[in-house]
């Protein structure tokens, strides 16, 4: 038998936002007319776009961030984040479990998607995590400009006002450091050509082998 268990996570923004349509989250809106897509422009995404996909205007995907709970099992919890060149940067409650399976284990990885096709563009990460504040109340403290862009970024520029409502309620700030400054990107809906046994996709070694001269 399952057990449920139900828990809150993120940011509280009394007031903020309008309500959720049901369907705005249907899987309908990422499917895929093939398996893979020849010509899609599959490939990494060009390091001149990932800070644009990473912390553009729209970036407002969340960051699903896997850690380990204490006993041993893996856990995934998605949340708002801020990319701020070199790390990515979350806010927690003061008794998220979360933050403490990361002061206990800092060792964990990270997941950003796009949804949307065609591009469904990802970002993927083994991180350290960093408690760099908390927990802390919002006068003074470092989590209100990181959590008053990402109001902003995923609720609209109504989000920090309402957010002054909880500077009160005491949060962490939390540095996801990427492991020896790696990301793994991706887009596209075609695989890669690793995935395949010579002669399999000839029109991806072409491409290859184009690239190569």
């Amino acid at each position: 038998m399952v057990t449920f268990r139900c828990v809150s996570i993120g940011l509280y923004f009394p007031g903020v936002g309008p309500e959720v349509d049901p369907g705005v989250l249907s899987m309908s809106e990422f499917k895929q007319e093939r398996y893979y897509e020849e010509d899609s422009g599959a490939g990494g995404i060009p390091a001149n776009q990932v800070a644009e996909f990473l912390a553009g205007a729209d970036s407002t995907w969340l960051l699903k961030l896997a850690h380990v709970k204490p006993d041993g099992w893996p856990m995934v919890v998605p949340l708002w984040y801020q990319w701020d060149g070199e790390a990515f940067l979350v806010v927690g409650r003061k008794r998220s479990e979360w933050v403490e399976d990361l002061r206990r284990e800092p060792r964990c990885a990270v997941c950003i998607e796009e949804l949307a096709h065609p591009r469904i563009r990802k970002v993927l990460a083994q991180c350290t995590a960093e408690i760099v504040e908390g927990p802390a109340v919002g006068e003074d403290s470092q989590w209100v400009p990181v959590a008053e862009e990402m109001a902003v970024r995923y609720t609209g520029p109504e989000g920090p006002e309402q957010l002054k409502m909880s500077w009160g309620w005491e949060r962490y700030l939390v540095r996801l450091v990427p492991r020896d400054g790696r990301l793994v990107t991706w887009q596209g809906a075609d695989w890669a050509l690793r995935y395949f046994d010579p002669g399999q996709r000839p029109d991806l070694e072409a491409q290859a082998s184009a690239k190569r001269t």
